[in-house]
């Protein structure tokens, strides 16, 4: 069996196993996400799934990883110091600046690895982009976290995207970074599915997002002269469009830009009636048909800006027949007014 294929078996098995410690360990810390304003589920749930989550990864990168240099292992800190703030968030609940400048510096720390994006050709100008784009990926994946089994989903949809768009390829840290985030994916899934027993919490989230933005860098970083940024963007298209919204909220409405809130498009369709699986059905269909266009531009039979257009526009398609993207702004304005949320909706 190729390795890539075992990499991916053991980061499944490994999690998949882990979780009923994991589960066992919060319950004894009693370690819970209780209901509160800004959450759906109902009941404590236990929330420290992303350390089966980076049990399964540590386990297919120590067997599989060609660590041989120290790029690779500046690589592996930066994935890892992610998800140790993410656990940190999860017991102790860490100041979100503080957060977003590690997810900075582990955007830094991939820059100086050679993982990096080369949109301005000036050094410090594509510094600060790699580390917006890592911060950004991560905190997209993180929001994407609010319904059971959304960003788990979501997150084995793209890897998927990338274990296709690398085959043949002589790139074998990111091959098995990706089937290996596939595996653990799938590991997670297995509680975090709904009804969900467990939480994978900031640490499963941000690892998933950490992962996504490298595999994002390293896709440019193997082939820079043809591989597009555009491919990985197109895979990313429903977290990035996700966080631009809630960006874009806050702002309109004059919050705090790290203010959470129940707005996101998942929110909206729950609140219109829709089941949870429902949305997962649409949200994993609308993400395959993207991943799906960002492989037809990887293989050429796409210009990069006929993708682009395209997933832009099946974007916004969506978003404004589901009712998502015309909510998103009636509740910016009517929370900068004072209206309450209820009566927004009506």
């Amino acid at each position: 069996m190729p390795s890539q294929y075992q990499s991916a078996f053991l980061a499944f098995f490994v999690c998949a196993c882990f979780l009923p410690a994991v589960i066992w360990l919060a319950r004894k810390l009693n370690l819970y996400d209780s209901p509160g304003p800004l959450k759906i589920h109902e009941g404590r749930i236990p929330r420290l799934g992303g350390i089966a989550m980076a049990a399964g990864l540590l386990a297919s990168a120590g067997l599989f990883f060609p660590l041989n240099s120290w790029q690779a292992f500046m690589a592996l800190f930066a994935l890892l110091g992610v998800w140790a703030v993410g656990l940190a968030d999860d017991v102790l609940n860490l100041p979100s600046i503080f957060r977003f400048f590690v997810q900075i510096a582990a955007g830094g720390a991939l820059w100086f690895a050679g993982w990096r994006v080369d949109w301005f050709r000036i050094h410090l100008l594509d510094f600060a982009a790699t580390c917006l784009f890592v911060a950004l990926v991560i905190n997209a994946m993180n929001l994407l976290d609010g319904m059971d089994g959304l960003a788990a989903g979501m997150g084995i949809v793209i890897s998927l995207g990338f274990v296709v768009i690398s085959t043949g390829s002589s790139d074998i840290m990111g091959i098995i970074t990706a089937w290996s985030l596939l595996g653990v994916c799938f590991g997670v899934l297995t509680a975090n599915a709904p009804p969900a027993k467990i939480f994978m919490g900031d640490s499963g989230s941000t690892l998933i997002g950490v992962v996504l933005a490298f595999l994002s860098l390293d896709w440019v970083r193997i082939e820079p002269a043809s591989h597009s940024m555009v491919v990985p963007i197109i895979f990313l298209g429903i977290p990035i469009a996700d966080v631009g919204l809630a960006i874009l909220r806050r702002i309109r409405s004059r919050a705090a830009l790290f203010t959470g809130d129940r707005n996101h498009y998942y929110d909206i369709l729950l609140r219109r009636g829709w089941t949870v699986r429902h949305v997962l059905e649409v949200s994993f269909g609308i993400s395959c048909l993207l991943v799906l266009t960002g492989w037809l531009c990887a293989r050429g039979m796409l210009s990069a800006g006929i993708a682009a257009g395209i997933s832009a526009t099946g974007l916004a398609s969506a978003a404004y027949f589901l009712g998502s993207l015309q909510l998103a702004f009636k509740l910016a304005q009517n929370s900068h007014e004072g209206t309450p949320l209820g009566s927004a909706l009506d």
